[in-house]
C-alpha cells in the first residue's frame, strides 16, 4: 500500500462498505452527519462492493456537512478488499471502520478521535448494540454480550478486534498492508488483522464512549451456515498464514496424538446428530433463556465442520440434516 500524507487537520477518515442495502446506507450517512465535530475533521469513504445499479448522487447530500466520496467496485470482491480501498483513499490520520448496516450514536466520532489523541499507537472498538427494531432473542442477547462487551475499558485480547465499529491509525494500516484479499468470503478478516496488529505490538482497546446501533441479524439457522462458509473457505487460509490461530480458534485438538483424548473428545462433539441435535431446539428457542455456552458450541462446531471439510479430513459422522 502507498501512504499518502494525511491532509491538515483532517482527523479521521470513516470507511463504510455497502452492498445491496441503500436505505441503510443513508440511515449510517445521516446518523454521521449529525456528529457534533469541528468542520474539517472528518471525512466518509464509502465503497460499494459490487451493488447493481448502486447510484452515489444522493449520498453527498445525505452527508452532509462532511465531506463524502464514494468507489464503486464492478463486482462483488469481499469485505477485506473493499475496506482496503476506503484505507487507500483515506486522507485522515486514523481509520474509523463503520458497517453499512449501522448508524453511530451522538459522540461516536469525537470519542474515536480522544482515544486517538490520548492513546497514540493503539486500536479502539466501540460498543455494539442492536437497533431498537431488531427482535429480543436468546441469540440476539447473546452476541450483544460477546466481545468486547465482556470487558471494561481498556485493553482487551486482539482477538475482540473487529471491523463494524474500530478505528486504527492510517500510519500502521499501511505498514500491516489492510486486510487480507485472500479472505473474501464471510468471517475472519477482521480477526486475521487484529492478529497481526497484536504481533505489531498494537494494543486494542475497548472504547464504550463510541456507540453505534446495528440494524440487521441473521436468525440461527443463517447464522450457522455462515460458520460453516467461514469455516471452509476463510479458515484454511488463515491457520496456513498464522498457525498460532489454530490454537485461538480451538483447533488445536487436530495436532494431538492419536490416543489423546483432547483429540477425540472434540471430534466426538462434531457428530452430526449432536451438532444438529442442539441446533434444531436452538433455532426455536425464541425470546427464552438458552446457555451461552450452547451458542459457543454451535459458533465452533459449523466452523470446525466446514473447515474439516475443506482439509478433506473425515467428519465423525455425515448423518443428519445439513440444511
Amino acid at each position: 500500500m502507498t501512504t499518502p500524507e494525511p491532509v491538515g487537520g483532517l482527523r479521521l477518515s470513516v470507511v463504510l462498505p455497502t452492498y445491496r442495502a441503500p436505505e441503510l446506507l443513508a440511515a449510517a450517512l445521516r446518523s454521521l452527519a449529525a456528529q457534533d465535530v469541528a468542520p474539517g475533521m472528518a471525512e466518509i469513504i464509502v465503497v460499494d462492493d459490487g451493488s447493481p445499479g448502486f447510484d452515489p448522487s444522493p449520498l453527498p447530500g445525505l452527508a452532509a456537512p462532511l465531506p463524502m466520496r464514494s468507489i464503486h467496485f464492478e463486482r462483488n470482491r469481499g469485505r477485506a478488499a473493499a475496506r482496503n480501498a476506503g484505507i487507500e483513499s483515506a486522507r485522515g490520520e486514523v481509520v474509523v471502520f463503520l458497517d453499512g448496516d449501522m448508524t453511530v450514536r451522538p459522540g461516536f466520532l469525537s470519542a474515536h478521535d480522544a482515544f486517538h489523541r490520548q492513546s497514540p499507537g493503539c486500536a479502539a472498538v466501540g460498543e455494539i448494540r442492536w437497533g431498537p427494531e431488531i427482535p429480543d432473542t436468546a441469540l440476539t442477547r447473546y452476541f450483544a454480550s460477546r466481545g468486547v462487551a465482556r470487558f471494561e475499558p481498556g485493553p482487551v485480547p486482539f482477538k475482540c478486534f473487529v471491523t463494524g465499529n474500530s478505528s486504527v491509525p492510517l500510519s500502521i494500516l499501511h505498514a500491516l498492508g489492510g486486510f487480507d484479499e485472500g479472505l473474501s468470503a464471510y468471517g475472519g478478516e477482521d480477526l486475521e488483522l487484529g492478529y497481526r496488529l497484536h504481533l505489531h505490538g498494537v494494543p486494542v482497546h475497548s472504547l464504550p464512549g463510541a456507540r453505534t446501533l446495528h440494524h440487521s441479524w441473521r436468525p440461527l439457522a443463517a447464522t450457522c451456515r455462515a460458520m460453516e462458509t467461514y469455516g471452509r473457505q476463510s479458515l484454511p487460509r488463515m491457520v496456513d498464514t498464522h498457525p498460532d490461530l489454530a490454537s485461538v480458534l480451538r483447533l488445536g485438538f487436530m495436532t494431538r496424538g492419536l490416543l489423546d483424548p483432547r483429540r477425540w473428545l472434540p471430534r466426538m462433539a462434531l457428530w452430526g446428530p449432536l451438532y444438529h441435535g442442539v441446533r434444531w431446539p436452538a433455532e426455536r428457542m425464541g425470546s427464552a433463556p438458552w446457555p451461552s455456552i450452547l451458542y459457543d458450541y454451535l459458533c465452533w462446531a459449523g466452523r470446525t465442520r466446514g473447515y474439516l471439510q475443506a482439509r478433506g479430513r473425515d467428519m465423525p459422522s455425515r448423518a443428519g440434516p445439513e440444511g
